[in-house]
């Protein structure tokens, strides 16, 4: 009797070693999801104020997608990735995108034009469902 309060003791110890593992090795996804934050934040940007032109908005666009493709792929490399990570992630871009194409974007762009200051507060704004994100996940971890 003794010697399997021993064992499962041993086997609980393991388990709770191998549970903080597995969560120090999902904390990168966190200041994923604020990298993210900080892309979408920088798109705006630079294509509302910086590329004027349908061309250079287009080429900044594209670097754009291609560069948040390649953290995506990196993303999927990894070891560990949270339960619902993906779907918080695809929430944030939801209503990014949303606030972008039919709420604060088309607004900004008809009172504001090309200002900084204005591009950067609403940016800043369509930005926030990223870092709400990494904040939830920071505090699940």
């Amino acid at each position: 009797m003794r010697q399997d309060a021993t064992q499962a003791r041993t086997v609980l110890a393991e388990a709770a070693r191998v549970g903080d593992r597995t969560r120090a090795a999902g904390r990168w996804w966190s200041g994923y999801l604020a990298l993210m934050g900080l892309s979408a934040f920088a798109v705006i940007v630079a294509v509302e104020v910086f590329f004027p032109s349908f061309g250079a908005r287009l080429a900044a666009t594209v670097g754009w997608a291609v560069a948040t493709g390649l953290l995506g792929a990196w993303a999927q490399s990894r070891q560990v990735q949270p339960r619902g990570g993906w779907v918080g992630l695809l929430i944030a871009t939801a209503a990014w995108f949303g606030m972008y194409l039919v709420l604060i974007g088309p607004v900004v762009r008809w009172q504001a034009g090309t200002s900084l200051g204005w591009w950067s507060a609403a940016a800043a704004v369509m930005a926030l469902p990223f870092l709400v994100a990494a904040g939830y996940e920071r505090r699940r971890r």
